[in-house]
């Protein structure tokens, strides 16, 4: 009984694996998008009223269970904005939430190490 004859294809195309291949990935021109802009009017999806509940339920879990930050730079700036820190558990009394949101600008810019990658966040931004 013969064997059955076995074909054997060249192969026809290298891997692109390995050092190079990472080097032409990380080479490779990247689309960039532009900023998405709202065109259409906010829509209310809850009423005010659940807003209202959900932001005074979320107001006391950060005062009676606090975050865990485990950064020790972001723990020595709640120390210093005056937040009960214990450990790494930090617990923000809600005065001090309110007053430190409201010194945040309603439109703010978010700079890249890329120029081309830097976006604009808040206002009609997204």
């Amino acid at each position: 009984m013969n064997a059955p004859a076995v074909e054997l294809t060249e192969q026809t195309h290298r891997r692109g694996g390995g050092r190079l291949g990472r080097k032409a990935l990380r080479s490779a021109p990247i689309a960039s998008f532009p900023t998405l802009v709202r065109k259409i009017p906010a829509y209310e999806i809850v009423p005010d009223e659940a807003v209202e509940l959900i932001h005074e339920e979320s107001l006391k879990i950060l005062e009676e269970v606090g975050c865990e930050f485990r950064d020790d730079g972001a723990i020595e700036l709640w120390k210093a904005a005056g937040a009960d820190v214990r450990q790494t558990r930090v617990h923000i009394d809600r005065a001090l939430l309110m007053e430190l949101v409201s010194k945040v600008p309603p439109e703010f810019t978010l700079h890249a190490r890329n120029p081309e990658r830097t976006v604009r966040v808040g206002g009609k931004n997204s």
